[in-house]
């Protein structure tokens, strides 16, 4: 199960939310909250409430971990974004495989194009800024900015709000290897010795920012975004250029563009209407309202329920027995398709 959550702001700033708690094994959707007054505060709260509720909040203890991990410490008030998670991608933004990226996949920018991401920013002041970036040869140069926050040190060509990140001129030993870099005026050194500071984000307010990364040499390629109150913590000495497990993130839900929640919504219903489950009335109140007219969502292809693996297709006799015991609570399926399930087949 996985919950989805969509918000619109009012004009008086504060926000529509609606959870729906969606359950693509079984009965579709199982459960739906809408809030139509909720400020920023009170619905990071009801986030976490819900999340916890359902026990989808990720542990953050190593041994769950599938595979051990070297452990990062994060410092408190430290914010780890993918950058292939953006909400919005410009047409000339594409994501791009690479096995040294976390979880194998990192953005590529033209000049000019941007990727947005919406975050939550906890607390006002100074927010230090690292990205991990694979330099090309002589393509070694990513913009970042935030909305309505001040830029240190400003890059007037990245326009309001905009940081360049580059190694110093002719610096040829950051080429060709992914290392995690800051503000070209505020480089800092190993340890801080030289008494450095990383660029930074001064914010004046907490609450839900924009944060952007755009293109300024075609061939740069941005993994991940590292924003922290810590001044002195180092994620290139910390990590050795290698990338920061997600599962130390700090932010509650994970970024989806609204194109993929749709879908998810749409393949949920479809689900609900032919195993007989009874729409939440919260759902059919203010689905319209937050996420539009569900006619024109995209649907779900193949067979009703998928591989939990891969997504594939299930065979229909199977499809058929879980549609007959959906509304059994004393019965559970896990069915894989014949690809993932190997020797089980």
């Amino acid at each position: 199960m996985l919950i989805v959550v969509g918000t619109r702001k009012r004009p008086d700033g504060n926000l529509k939310a609606m959870f729906v708690l969606l359950d693509l094994w079984k009965k579709g959707i199982r459960d739906c909250f809408f809030d139509a007054n909720l400020s920023e505060k009170q619905f990071e709260r009801v986030s976490r409430k819900i999340a916890k509720h359902y026990n989808l909040l990720e542990s953050v203890d190593p041994e769950d971990a599938d595979e051990p991990e070297e452990l990062v410490r994060l410092p408190k008030d430290t914010l780890v974004i993918e950058a292939n998670t953006a909400v919005h991608l410009d047409k000339g933004v594409k994501i791009v495989e690479h096995e040294e990226a976390s979880g194998g996949f990192a953005i590529d920018s033209m000049h000019g194009a941007r990727a947005i991401h919406e975050i939550y920013i906890p607390k006002v002041g100074n927010w230090y800024v690292w990205l991990r970036v694979l330099f090309g040869k002589g393509d070694d140069s990513y913009w970042i900015g935030m909305d309505d926050a001040v830029a240190y040190p400003w890059d007037r060509d990245g326009g309001p709000g905009a940081i360049r990140i580059c190694p110093e001129p002719d610096d040829t030993t950051k080429w060709g290897r992914w290392l995690w870099h800051t503000g070209l005026e505020s480089v800092v050194s190993h340890s801080n010795k030289q008494g450095g500071s990383p660029a930074f984000f001064r914010v004046g307010r907490t609450g839900y920012h924009r944060l952007w990364s755009k293109g300024r040499e075609t061939g740069s390629r941005l993994d991940q975004i590292l924003l922290t109150r810590a001044r002195d913590f180092e994620p290139e000495v910390e990590t050795d250029g290698r990338s920061l497990p997600v599962r130390h993130s700090q932010q509650l839900y994970e970024p989806v563009s609204i194109y993929e929640c749709q879908r998810l919504i749409r393949h949920a219903v479809q689900i609900a209407t032919v195993v007989k489950t009874e729409l939440p009335w919260e759902f059919k109140y203010a689905l319209h309202d937050v996420w539009g007219d569900i006619t024109q969502f995209p649907e779900t292809e193949g067979s009703l329920y998928k591989c939990p693996k891969c997504e594939a297709d299930l065979p229909q006799q199977a499809v058929d027995l879980m549609i007959q015991h959906a509304q059994s609570d004393d019965i559970q399926f896990y069915i894989l398709c014949r690809k993932c399930g190997g020797e089980f087949d």
